[in-house]
């Protein structure tokens, strides 16, 4: 008669016991100097050998050449306890016998010798299911047993035992079986018994048990009766409803490489194929798992073949530790959810998702936000506001004329000199929004990945040659105007420049041109800083960039309707005093360099900061200098504090460098730099840039008017 292999290859001693070192080795010694404890717990999940070891130690209890640790298997009593028929081994189901009166009828017997053997052992399987008071019944018993009896308890869940039971047992906590151990159990067993069985299905199988070695070989006798007398690994994945593990490892490179048609078409593949999707992200979390384990011990063996093995690798070197991190957790907490989902296939799919719309941004792209976009919006409002405010009838600017020197043609050709001087201002407030669009986002710095430092003020392009001398010739028009028309030009030319205000209320709107440009920009575009030219802006800005040069555009708006004289001597001061210094754009811009010859800390940091590497490996070049010849030996000198970095980042620096010159010989030499490091560069020329700014801000007119009208002062000054 056929007997399955959970039983037929059941352990009868202590050396065939699978794994549970811990509690073998504590018996062993018990049994061979004599210290045996009257009552014992054995607790663990199921399949783990609570009962087999149980058996094996009233085996050895009771076997005739006396108390051992290795019982003969010949004598009567070892046959009959491996047989089950030992008269003396009292096995009791505690699911079956829950009551008190059960447990007093046990107790009844207990006084009396055993009738075969030297012990009379009570094997209680699954003892948590006794009820409260059976408990209470044993405890005195449990307590001070007779000499010839001994208690052995066994259960999955100890928590449901009282402490008062716990604490008058030996307690052995049986751990889950490692899949290496379960492999090679199930080798030997498949050799005895002569079945063709594949290594990789054997590992399947040994991973499916979960720690259990009696589901092992459960299912290692399905898998024979599945594949005809052999175990093949395809028989066992369909057995098993499993996916192919290539499958989950392409859903991650797809999802990390933002390849939404491949994507799509492995989710179309799990809708085909009808796949349990629970089971499928189980998978896919035990892989992100083991590929963040292989980043930090790279030379944990895979039991796997060698093409997987090889996909595993290749995943790992590909996807950084910060980027697994984010999968695993958006994986689990969609697992965690994926009963509240209409369908599993739904919460399964949400996930994906989940984990393509939150992927990490690359080193070279930016997200641009609607608040940023309103900043852009923002000169174009001005001008807008500027052609209402300024927009006067004739008869006004009739009545503002002495009477003696008013005729119609000259009001005619003083309202024709404004007109286009507003439409040159509106020109030039969409020229600004869309020199703010390129510049409101600036190139991600190295600095910002670990620091908090200052960053640089962007500000706005000058009008180009062109439009500037066209707006000359339209001051001088309306300077000569004004001369044979106002009466008394020296006592205009006293007045001080008035403040432009909103008196309507009304919430100025931006031109639809610019609301366009602002709908139809994408939300991650891809920065390319070779093509970025350094400005030369007219003035500094404070929170949003182009603020100032739409103030001097209203500026001079207001002013051409009392003195276009004014206003010409006004544009002139502020042309001179920004070209007499650099503004806090150009003093953050680094200079040129020519990278040939021998190294310095110029062409280091030119290099390093426009190569196109990683924040963080940016962040780790501006703390060293490079030293010795480009295209040849570069030594890399950097403190030794950074040397755990540096293991981590050396080989993106060293190919970056092996990329652009093929033959440099790359060292690195860990020591104390006492010469300027690119980082205390950067920092002076942050703080010259902030001085700067500080500085032009100080002498701007809107601000000037607006400390003396309201009696305020300039606080927390940023640049953005």
């Amino acid at each position: 008669m056929y007997q399955v292999l959970a039983r037929k290859y059941r352990p009868r001693n202590f050396n065939e016991l699978v794994g549970q070192n811990h509690v073998s080795r504590a018996l062993t010694s018990a049994l061979d100097r004599g210290r045996l404890h009257h009552a014992y717990l054995f607790t663990g999940t199921r399949g783990v050998g609570k009962t087999t070891i149980a058996r094996i130690l009233a085996k050895c209890l009771n076997c005739e050449t006396g108390v051992t640790s290795t019982p003969c298997e010949v004598c009567a009593t070892c046959r009959a306890v491996n047989e089950g028929r030992f008269i003396d081994l009292i096995e009791i189901d505690a699911a079956s016998r829950t009551k008190v009166e059960d447990t007093r009828e046990l107790l009844d017997n207990v006084p009396y010798a055993p009738t075969q053997g030297r012990y009379k052992v009570y094997l209680i399987d699954e003892v948590h299911m006794l009820s409260t008071h059976s408990f209470n019944a044993l405890l005195k018993t449990l307590e001070e047993p007779p000499e010839h009896v001994k208690f052995l308890f066994a259960t999955t869940d100890p928590q449901k035992l009282p402490i008062t039971v716990i604490s008058r047992c030996l307690q052995f906590t049986l751990r889950p079986l490692a899949v290496d151990e379960i492999t090679a159990h199930l080798t030997n067993i498949l050799s005895q018994e002569s079945i063709d069985a594949d290594q990789d299905a054997i590992w399947q199988i040994a991973e499916s048990a979960q720690g259990s070695l009696r589901d092992a070989l459960s299912l290692t006798d399905q898998a024979i009766a599945y594949g005809q007398g052999a175990i093949h690994h395809q028989d066992v994945k369909e057995m098993l409803g499993l996916i192919d593990r290539t499958i989950i490892y392409d859903l991650i490179l797809a999802i990390h490489q933002n390849q939404r048609a491949r994507v799509s078409q492995l989710l179309l593949q799990f809708r085909q194929q009808a796949l349990d999707v629970s089971m499928v992200l189980d998978q896919f979390i035990s892989t992100l798992h083991e590929l963040a384990m292989l980043q930090y011990l790279p030379d944990l063996s895979l039991k796997y073949s060698a093409e997987i093995n090889q996909k595993i690798m290749q995943l790992s070197s590909h996807i950084s530790a910060q980027d697994l991190q984010l999968y695993y957790q958006i994986a689990c907490k969609g697992r965690a959810d994926l009963q509240l989902a209409v369908t599993q296939e739904q919460g399964f799919e949400m996930t994906v998702l989940r984990l393509l719309a939150f992927r990490p941004l690359q080193a070279n792209e930016v997200v641009v936000h609607q608040a940023q976009a309103n900043v852009i919006a923002s000169p174009a409002i001005q001008a807008q506001q500027q052609q209402n405010t300024v927009e006067q009838p004739r008869s006004e600017i009739q009545q503002d004329l002495p009477v003696e020197h008013a005729s119609e043609n000259t009001a005619d050709e003083t309202l024709e000199n404004i007109q286009k001087e507003q439409s040159f201002s509106q020109e030039n407030a969409h020229v600004v929004a869309q020199v703010a669009v390129a510049e409101v986002q600036p190139e991600p710095s190295s600095d910002d990945y670990l620091d908090e430092p200052l960053t640089s003020v962007e500000t706005s392009e000058n009008v180009d040659d062109q439009s500037a001398q066209s707006h000359q010739d339209q001051v001088s028009a309306v300077d000569s105007q004004s001369q044979q028309t106002f009466s008394a030009p020296e006592q205009q030319e006293n007045e001080a420049p008035a403040l432009t205000m909103f008196d309507d209320g009304q919430t100025p709107q931006a031109p639809v041109k610019a609301e366009k440009n602002i709908v139809e920009s994408e939300d991650i575009f891809f920065l390319n800083p070779e093509q970025v030219e350094p400005e030369t802006p007219s003035s500094a800005s404070v929170e949003v960039a182009v603020a100032p040069v739409a103030t001097e555009i209203t500026k001079t708006q207001n002013e051409s309707l009392v003195l276009a004289q004014t206003e010409q001597q006004t544009l002139s001061k502020v042309s001179t005093s920004s070209s007499d210094r650099q503004t806090p754009q150009q003093i953050l811009t680094l200079q040129q360099q020519d990278l040939q010859g021998e190294w310095t800390v110029d062409k280091w940091e030119f290099w390093f900061r426009n190569s196109g590497l990683s924040p963080a490996v940016q962040e780790l070049a501006q703390h060293g200098v490079m030293k010795g010849h480009i295209d040849s030996e570069s030594f890399f000198h950097i403190p030794q504090k950074y040397e755990k970095l540096l293991n981590q980042l050396q080989h993106a620096l060293e190919d970056a460098l092996k990329q652009q010159w093929s033959n440099t010989k790359f060292f690195v030499q860990y020591e104390d730099v006492n010469e300027t490091t690119p980082f205390q560069m950067q920092t002076e020329r942050k703080a010259r840039a902030f001085e700067r700014a500080a500085e032009m801000l100080q002498t701007e007119t809107v601000v000037k008017n607006l400390i003396n009208i309201f009696d305020g002062e300039l606080q927390n000054i940023q640049l953005k």
